[in-house]
């Protein structure tokens, strides 16, 4: 066999070595841009727009949709603070799917400049939105624990008063000042101990009876009193 035809044989061998290399290499790209994350989506947004869970998903975009852990865009979803329970799938065309659901505010939290929503729970939410609760609680931020006492013993709280909370102040340790929508006067108590409410109600009927007025405050905090603060007497201006 001459050199020549050898020559030609290895060059045809090189040429069919790059050629499947570069169809590799094509192969590879293409796969790659195939499976790679270009889209999220997000469903079941309705008080709450979606753009803060498509930025928890963000890190996402670009990544191999193989190597992604659906588990762990879960955690992230669940980070925002209005999303209560979420599920998260990513199919092979590239699109990470969110589902959420999102939890459902109860009242409005008031401490100092700083405004939230807040669930049953007592978490908080983030900034109000949307149509607004008619419940306010204030001044509970740093007892986070008594806040989400006072929303579990709520039901309790308004039966016991036969009347709707309409705000609710922390005053200190197991002592808030509630405000009802039924109710003349502000009523300091004990939220674990609603049923001093019952007691409240009916001096604050008997004081009515008797004075034809309404008190500034009632202080139903130690069991079995009620201690009332009149109001001021009307001042007679002179002739």
């Amino acid at each position: 066999m001459s050199g020549m035809v050898r020559h030609r044989r290895r060059w045809r061998h090189v040429v069919r070595v790059g050629l499947m290399l570069v169809i590799a290499a094509v192969l590879t790209t293409t796969l790659g841009m195939a499976f790679q994350v270009h889209q999220v989506r997000v469903e079941g947004t309705r008080r709450f727009a979606p753009t803060e869970v498509e930025a928890a998903l963000q890190p996402a975009l670009g990544s191999m949709s193989l190597t992604l852990r659906a588990t762990d865009l879960r955690g992230a979803v669940l980070e925002v603070p209005w999303v209560e329970e979420a599920s998260v799938r990513v199919s092979l065309d590239g699109i990470v799917h969110c589902l959420i659901r999102e939890r459902e505010p109860v009242a409005v939290a008031i401490d100092g400049s700083v405004v939230n929503l807040v669930d049953h729970t007592g978490h908080l939410m983030g900034s109000p939105r949307g149509t607004l609760p008619e419940l306010e609680i204030a001044d509970f931020a740093p007892f986070p624990e008594e806040r989400a006492a006072l929303l579990a013993a709520l039901p309790a709280i308004e039966g016991a008063a036969a009347a709707k909370v309409r705000r609710a102040a922390r005053l200190g340790f197991c002592s808030v000042a509630l405000t009802f929508h039924q109710i003349p006067c502000p009523i300091l108590v004990d939220p674990t101990r609603p049923d001093q409410l019952r007691l409240a109600r009916r001096v604050l009927e008997a004081w009515q009876r008797d004075t034809h007025a309404a008190p500034l405050r009632l202080d139903a905090r130690v069991d079995g009193r009620v201690a009332v603060l009149p109001a001021p007497e009307p001042t007679e201006t002179p002739a």
